[in-house]
């Protein structure tokens, strides 16, 4: 989708919480507990029990097509966590999902930072993560073994900012 039928937000709305879940569940590869939690981190922002960044993309009529969920690491003065990126699966192929790292890594740097963290599996279904992290400049940090699961590792990415 162009760019210019997008609109971007950063302020989190009582309806994301849905809207995340539902764009999360589609991508097909997380499980419904994932796309509840990505849910939740709007949720809690918003009844401040927890605060949360976010980067919206969504159509003029509210139709959410992609989101990132970051916030500087505690006690660190210059590094940032990407919490979740996704994007609707009719929205991929676009450069969404580059659009969205470009604002968020934008934002984080404006902010101080000099790095942007990410995790993910090294079950295959997380494959396409892997590449795209690897696209949009991170490298990978560091590989913890039988972290989610036995054979399921945890890789960490960084992007210098």
């Amino acid at each position: 989708m162009p760019e210019e039928l997008l609109r971007w937000r950063q302020i989190a709305e009582p309806a994301d919480a849905g809207k995340i879940s539902a764009l999360v569940a589609s991508a097909g590869v997380f499980s419904a507990e994932e796309a509840r939690v990505a849910g939740e981190l709007a949720t809690t922002t918003l009844d401040g029990s927890e605060t949360y960044r976010f980067l919206f993309a969504e159509t003029p009529a509210g139709i959410l097509r992609g989101f990132t969920c970051f916030d500087r690491i505690p006690l660190s003065a210059v590094s940032f966590d990407l919490y979740w990126i996704a994007v609707a699966p009719e929205s991929r192929g676009t450069g969404l999902a580059l659009e969205l790292m470009r604002r968020t890594a934008v934002f984080a740097k404006r902010k101080r930072g000099l790095w942007l963290f990410a995790e993910t599996s090294s079950r295959e279904p997380y494959a396409p993560a892997r590449a795209f992290y690897k696209k949009a400049g991170f490298e990978e940090a560091a590989r913890f073994e039988d972290f989610y699961a036995e054979g399921d590792a945890k890789l960490m990415f960084r992007l210098k900012l």
